[in-house]
């Protein structure tokens, strides 16, 4: 791992640990802010098994958030963490910036800039998921072989007609 992975991957998944580990030790704050927005998810046919049990879904949430930021962290399957905070945080970002239920304009601003804020560390955790490290994809892995054995095949063609 190079210098700036070993430096940006523990950064960007600093905030999922500490929030994982605040909704798994301290999920009041968490469910409140679920429970702001829940009538809306329900009204937009959200199944009532979600939000039946706040507490306990906010605690695995937590959980998640913390095994992934870890991983990603520590490097142990970097892709596949970054991929599952990426999904995370699509709903925990609607969640704690709710700008439909927003009142007042400095309430609105504030919600605003943590959709931005939330979409920004969204667009980084998707560049973490596709980072290969400098290695080929597995695509151009296997095109590359297949050109490899077309000129290997052409080249024996080819030194056939000479004897």
């Amino acid at each position: 791992m190079d210098l700036l992975r070993s430096f940006a991957r523990p950064i960007l998944a600093a905030s999922f640990i500490v929030d994982g580990v605040d909704a798994i030790a301290r999920p009041r704050r968490h469910v409140e802010k679920f429970e702001r927005v829940a009538p809306l998810l329900e009204k937009t046919g959200l199944p009532p098994v979600i939000t039946s049990d706040v507490t306990n879904l906010t605690r695995a949430t937590g959980a998640v958030s913390v095994v992934a930021g870890l991983g990603l962290a520590t490097g142990i399957a970097p892709r596949s963490s970054a991929a599952v905070l990426a999904g995370l945080n699509i709903p925990l970002t609607l969640i704690n910036n709710p700008v439909w239920a927003a009142r007042g304009k400095d309430e609105r601003s504030e919600a605003l800039s943590g959709l931005a804020r939330g979409g920004a560390l969204g667009a980084g955790l998707l560049l973490a998921s596709v980072d290969r490290e400098g290695d080929p994809s597995l695509a151009w892995q296997l095109r590359n072989s297949r050109q490899q054995r077309e000129a290997m095949e052409n080249a024996f063609d080819d030194a056939k007609g000479l004897f």
